[in-house]
């Protein structure tokens, strides 16, 4: 089946986002390994207090749920119904992170915090009205004692597997598109400098109201941006790129969060704003489109022509350049590489992308000179 969430993007080059294509990158190992435990619901929220549970991913926001969902959950664990397994991915720290399961520990959280009370229900209705603190001893001992069953996906298992059972897992809900599970699987520096940069002015001053915050979009643009920016300047130590986008995209943001100091996050965030900065400079709007056709439809973001005019930017002193000019080689490098088709199809080959930043230097060069 495919996950069709990705084809929200509305990017030029976005053919390579099928969730099903490339499930063994790169020959990696495919050992699994799972481990089945139990929890109180007590000892599950006392491991999220610790810092030891992430509920975290923020891709659900907008799929919380309702006070009536809420409510009947707790009823179903007080009349000591059975609900559906959790799971859980743990990291080499021992820091586990909710993937399947989340709304159900979250509304848990809330009751026990007396942050709702219970509402509509139909098995208990004695209890609607009541919060945490206001139901009897022995029901609140009943909720905080009853056993969450998980199965928890532990190291080594390698990434690739961890996004294909991500995939599945959730293919029982709302699917998710692979920004999303890199969200939820990366928290960390690379999360957070993602975000920073997404809702940046430099960022939402250049794109436009044309990147959209829904299902990502904004975060999957930027973190092709930093992730071909640290490859290119030869900063990822035992990465390469071996035409598979989403192994290469998870394995920066394992380095970012793992191998890069504050110092550098910070000197790709510097860049990244910097380039907006020029570009803002230069140019009012649909820099990072090709123009349209005579008469067609206004074509969409192309998420190469985007790379590579940031990646060039960020290298560039204005203060030095003639504007008039600057202005004059990015669109004649615009009209020539539209028409060489370099761009559009399936844009993230070895041999694109190595075209793609070979005329990146090309446009420094140029720029330099302006």
């Amino acid at each position: 089946m495919k996950n069709t969430d990705d084809d929200d993007f509305e990017f030029e080059g976005q053919e390579n986002l099928d969730l099903t294509s490339h499930p063994h990158p790169m020959g990696i190992d495919t050992h699994v390994r799972i481990a089945k435990d139990q929890f109180s619901v007590f000892e599950l929220l006392r491991f999220e207090r610790r810092g030891l549970l992430v509920l975290a991913p923020d891709f659900q926001r907008s799929d919380v749920w309702d006070i009536k969902h809420k409510s009947e959950l707790v009823e179903s664990i007080l009349m000591g119904i059975p609900i559906p397994l959790i799971y859980l991915f743990e990291d080499e720290k021992g820091v586990r992170q909710i993937i399947d399961g989340k709304q159900r520990v979250t509304a848990l959280k809330e009751f026990l915090n007396d942050d709702f009370s219970l509402s509509r229900l139909s098995m208990l209705p004695h209890l609607n009205g009541q919060k945490f603190s206001e139901i009897t001893p022995l029901l609140q001992a009943k909720l905080e004692d009853y056993q969450l069953h998980t199965y928890v996906i532990q190291p080594p298992t390698p990434d690739s597997v961890k996004f294909i059972i991500f995939d599945r897992v959730n293919r029982s809900g709302v699917n998710l598109n692979k920004q999303e599970m890199r969200h939820a699987l990366y928290q960390g520096k690379a999360t957070k400098l993602i975000q920073d940069l997404a809702e940046s002015q430099e960022f939402k001053l250049a794109s436009g109201t044309d990147v959209k915050q829904k299902r990502m979009r904004d975060r999957y643009l930027i973190l092709r941006f930093v992730a071909f920016y640290l490859l290119k300047k030869d900063h990822l130590k035992g990465i390469e790129y071996r035409s598979d986008i989403d192994v290469f995209l998870a394995l920066v943001m394992n380095f970012i969060n793992t191998n890069a100091s504050n110092e550098q996050v910070q000197k790709i965030r510097d860049a990244f704003l910097l380039g907006m900065r020029n570009i803002n400079t230069v140019f009012k709007s649909d820099i990072f489109r090709f123009k349209s056709k005579k008469g067609g439809k206004k074509r969409p973001i192309n998420m190469g022509l985007f790379e590579i005019l940031v990646f060039s930017f960020c290298d560039i002193d204005l203060t030095k350049c003639n504007l008039v000019k600057v202005h004059e080689i990015i669109e004649t490098y615009k009209l020539r590489l539209d028409n060489e088709g370099l761009f559009s199809g399936f844009i993230d080959s070895n041999e694109r992308i190595k075209k793609r930043f070979d005329v990146a230097k090309e446009i420094i060069k140029e720029l330099k000179n302006a």
